[in-house]
């Protein structure tokens, strides 16, 4: 019993040690630049050593972390299913379902291009990234069977809207496009795939 509850502590304590520092490389990426930071600078910032920085990751993963946060933090809740006989429109919450997320990385374009080069290196162990990969096709899966579509269509629809959401991050990331693009083509998507419902 005892030892139960001290696990129990030592894991709480290092939940808030690593929000810790996760919060401080926030904190420094957004006021010095992604390359800029160091983390020396975060373990001073956090007020731990850099070995307990490095546990938790290097630079790289705790910028995937900040951002896997605040995405988490900005997923919109799949829309309610509709009244019996009536159809929930899918199409709109499809087609803005990526805003919160293309804001974000609109907010600081250098920071959002490490993020997006992260991606790109495919680090193994982006649990985070299969998580909201899951959780994004859940809910729009929710949205278009809500709208009347049958799940099988439904899911390959989210599938779709997915793999097109991580293309325009890719593009993002090389620069071969502008924010400004990238949601009018994330709509035209969300067009498509809600229109397949009758077909």
């Amino acid at each position: 019993m005892f030892g139960e509850q001290v696990q129990s502590t030592r894991a709480a304590q290092k939940r808030r040690t690593a929000t810790r520092i996760v919060e401080a490389a926030a904190q420094l990426f957004a006021e010095h630049g992604f390359q800029s930071t160091t983390v020396r600078q975060i373990a001073a910032a956090a007020g731990v050593s850099v070995g307990t920085v490095m546990a938790v990751g290097d630079k790289e993963s705790l910028l995937g972390l900040v951002y896997d946060q605040a995405i988490a933090d900005r997923i919109p809740a799949p829309p309610e299913p509709a009244e019996a006989g009536a159809k929930a429109p899918a199409v709109e919450y499809l087609a803005h379902y990526f805003d919160p997320f293309l804001a974000l990385f609109a907010e600081n374009d250098d920071l959002a291009r490490a993020y997006f080069r992260t991606l790109a290196r495919g680090r193994p162990g982006n649990a985070a990234l299969g998580g909201l990969r899951t959780l994004t096709e859940d809910n729009l899966t929710a949205a278009m069977v809500n709208a009347g579509m049958p799940e099988e269509r439904a899911r390959l629809g989210a599938q779709v809207m997915f793999s097109s959401y991580l293309g325009e991050l890719m593009l993002l990331a090389a620069g071969s496009t502008d924010h400004q693009q990238t949601p009018a083509r994330l709509r035209t998507t969300a067009a498509f795939v809600a229109a397949q419902e009758g077909n």
